[in-house]
Order: structure tokens, then C-alpha cells, then sequence
């Protein structure tokens, strides 16, 4: 089998799979897909999360990328050896970063060929399935003002049959907050308030949301600190950690700027909130830096960046030799990453959750060849052959890619 056409399918689509996204704005969202066509009518779908930050970036790489792998020959049904020559061409700019996360799209089409060569899903191919269900939880971004909006915010995704939810620090809406607009303060620097007040606002929130949902649910927070301009110090994030303690989550995300991995270590050391993170980072070695520090109870590689589906799949192999858990991140994926990251998940011993952004739902629909469905709270192992994914010829036609989307600045 040979590879006959590399291509990629920009798109811009709005996110109205959840009403608490951002309540009262359209949010509208990139996404880059990579679509791989073989000799024998077999084509992969893949995707990068680049399409979501930098759209415009991921199509001179992926030509260039393209050549590469029609020119040497490349077998698609082998993607780890494929990868590793792809890799090592481009090792004096892409053994992290921005590179590495537009051929981890690529990498994740060439599984999916493999998996529909061998008429096997993905898990099957990367040593077999260590689960035959696991959660889901609902992905909410910031947590809604009022707290009575908050609570209505978690009913909601408790009532669709998630075990467990995350939303963020802060309020959306509120001074300071991570999505107050540009001003003063700037986009990004959010908690301009004091300490008290923070800590308070924490309470508030989660004292009724397990008030209102019991303990049966899963809380979780996220910190975002991957993107703030004012990054809290240590001590900020002890604070506010300490806060959380009697409300027992799952997981505390991103606390820190993932250029403090001490700082990590020192958090996680310092409370019993399990500390989570590793969403931006790219390359086994970022993650090993962090393992070696006993820096994470659980990472949260994402195989629309990190490398793709193996390099995912050898983190959460480093992770469980450590004793540390797997929750993957999917966030920013709108269908191929979702279903990469879930067979890794599903061939991850170590594996806990998996998240689920319901914001993309609309048109994340549209790609998966089996819908997502919940029983009890779990989703059950994918089984067609790939990573089950349909992509409609009228897709981007339908979604048509508008340049310019900025997120995060």
C-alpha cells in the first residue's frame, strides 16, 4: 500500500454543543483536519489541535510532510515507523512544538488506515484493550456566575449521564475573571482580586455543587494556567488548593505554568488535591521531566499534539511505571483526536476518565461514525475498524475556513 495524496481540510464551525460555554456569546472555533488517500481506496483521517490555536500554520507542514512521505515511499499501515522517519527529517524544528503537534494529525491518519487495513480498531493495534468501559466527564470551561448558575451548570451534565465534571477556576463574567475582555485587566490575567476573595469564591462554588450533586459525582477544576499572563506564584496555587481539599476532586488541572515543573512537585507534595497537567506539552521527554519529579498524580497527554497516538501511548506507559494515572485530554478536538485519544485511553491500564468538551458536540456528531453514547455514566469500547470516524464530503464546503480566529491572546 502506498500513500497517494496528503491533504488538509481546514475549517471554521460555531460550538453550540453547550450553553454554558461562554453563555451569551457565539463562539465559533478552527479545527484542522488531515485527510491521507492510499492506492487502495483506504483513506485516514487525522487531526491536529494547531488548527484550533493556528490554523493557518498547519497546511505548509503538512505539504511538506506530504512529500516526504509519497517520495520515500512510506508504508501507511506501519505509522510508528512512518513517524519515526517524518521525525527524524525534521528533528532541528519539530521535536516539540508547533511541528510535532501538526504531525501528530498525520501520524493519527495513518493508524486510522492501519486499523481499516487490518479491519481491527486502534486499541487492538497498540497491545489490546485493558477496559471494556470507562467514564466520561463533562468539560465545562469556566464556571458560570451566579453560583446558582454554576449548580445549573453541573445539573445539566449530570442529567446527560456524566460521573463526573470539571469547570474552572474563577467565574466567567466576574472582575479579573479568566474571560473578562481586554482592558484592565487584560485577556488572561484573571483573580486580579485578593486572596480572600478568591478563596471564598472557590468555597462558594463548589461547597454547592457538592451540596446540590452529593458525592457520587466527580469534581474537578481547571486552573488554566498554560495561558495567563500573570501566572499565579506557588503559594497562590497552595492557597487556593488548600481550599478545595474538603470538597475531595478528582483532580486540581494546570495550577501552575508548565515552566515550573518544581513547582509542581512542590504543590503536589504540599496537598492532597490530586494535581493534573500536561495538556500542552509535546514529546515524551516534557513529560518525563515531569514524571521524574513525581510532579503529577495524573497526566493528560493529548494526541492531537503531544505526537500523536503512539508518543500518547508511550506517556501513559512512562506514567503507569510511576504509579501515576492517565485522564487524556480532548478539549480542542471536534472528532479524530476525540476517538485517537479515547483508544489510547482504552489501552491504557492506567487510564481513569476520559474528558468530554460537550461545547464541540454539534459538530463533532457529524464525524463520528458511532455517536457517543453513555450507559451509567461509561462509554463502551470502540470496535469498528480504525478510529471510526466519517468524514462528510460536504464537510468543509458546509464549514467553510474564515482566517483570523484568535484565541488566547
Amino acid at each position: 500500500m502506498r500513500v497517494t495524496a496528503v491533504r488538509t481540510v481546514l475549517v471554521t464551525a460555531p460550538w453550540t454543543g453547550d450553553p454554558f460555554w461562554l453563555p451569551g456569546e457565539r463562539f465559533e472555533r478552527t479545527a484542522a483536519l488531515v485527510v491521507v488517500e492510499t492506492d487502495e481506496e483506504i483513506s485516514g483521517v487525522g487531526e491536529t489541535i494547531m488548527g484550533y490555536f493556528c490554523a493557518e500554520a498547519v497546511s505548509p507542514l503538512i505539504d511538506y510532510y506530504a512529500t516526504l512521505i509519497i517520495d520515500l515511499e512510506l508504508d501507511p499501515r506501519q505509522p510508528e515507523a512512518a513517524f519515526r522517519e517524518l521525525y527524524q527529517r525534521s528533528l532541528w524544528w519539530a521535536r516539540v512544538g508547533v511541528g510535532l503537534s501538526v504531525l501528530s494529525g498525520l501520524e493519527m491518519a495513518l493508524w486510522d488506515i492501519a486499523g481499516k487495513a487490518r479491519d481491527r480498531p486502534v486499541h487492538e493495534l497498540l497491545g489490546g484493550p485493558a477496559h471494556d468501559r470507562l467514564p466520561l466527564y463533562a468539560s465545562g470551561g469556566t464556571g458560570s456566575w451566579p453560583v446558582e448558575k454554576a449548580v445549573d451548570q453541573a445539573r445539566r451534565y449530570s442529567s446527560l449521564g456524566f460521573r463526573g465534571l470539571k469547570i474552572g477556576t474563577g467565574f466567567e463574567g466576574r472582575p479579573g475573571g479568566y474571560t473578562t475582555g481586554p482592558g484592565n485587566p487584560p485577556y488572561g490575567t484573571w483573580y486580579a482580586g485578593g486572596t480572600a476573595d478568591r478563596i471564598a469564591d472557590e468555597r462558594a462554588k463548589f461547597g454547592a455543587l457538592r451540596e446540590a450533586l452529593g458525592t457520587e459525582i466527580e469534581l474537578a477544576t481547571d486552573c488554566h494556567a498554560v495561558q495567563v499572563r500573570e501566572p499565579w506564584s506557588r503559594s497562590t496555587a497552595l492557597d487556593l488548593a488548600g481550599a478545595l481539599e474538603p470538597f475531595d476532586l478528582l483532580f486540581m488541572e494546570e495550577p501552575l505554568r508548565y515552566d515550573d515543573p518544581e513547582g509542581y512537585a512542590a504543590l503536589r507534595q504540599a496537598t492532597r488535591v490530586p494535581i493534573a497537567g500536561g495538556e500542552c506539552l509535546t514529546g515524551v521527554a516534557e513529560f518525563r521531566r515531569f514524571l521524574d519529579l513525581d510532579a503529577l498524580d495524573y497526566v493528560q497527554p493529548d494526541a492531537t499534539h503531544v505526537g500523536g497516538i503512539a508518543v500518547t501511548r508511550d506517556v501513559a506507559r512512562l506514567a503507569e511505571a510511576r504509579h501515576v494515572g492517565l485522564i487524556v485530554h480532548t478539549g480542542g478536538a471536534i472528532g479524530p483526536g476525540f476517538m485517537a485519544n479515547l483508544h489510547v485511553a482504552f489501552a491504557s491500564p492506567n487510564a481513569r476518565f476520559v474528558e468530554y468538551a460537550l461545547a464541540p458536540d454539534n459538530v463533532r456528531s457529524e464525524l463520528l461514525t458511532v455517536p457517543v453514547q453513555l450507559a451509567d455514566g461509561f462509554i463502551q469500547r470502540p470496535t469498528l475498524p480504525g478510529l471510526g470516524i466519517t468524514l462528510p464530503d460536504d464537510f468543509a464546503e458546509r464549514y467553510p475556513f474564515r482566517p483570523g480566529v484568535v484565541e488566547y491572546a
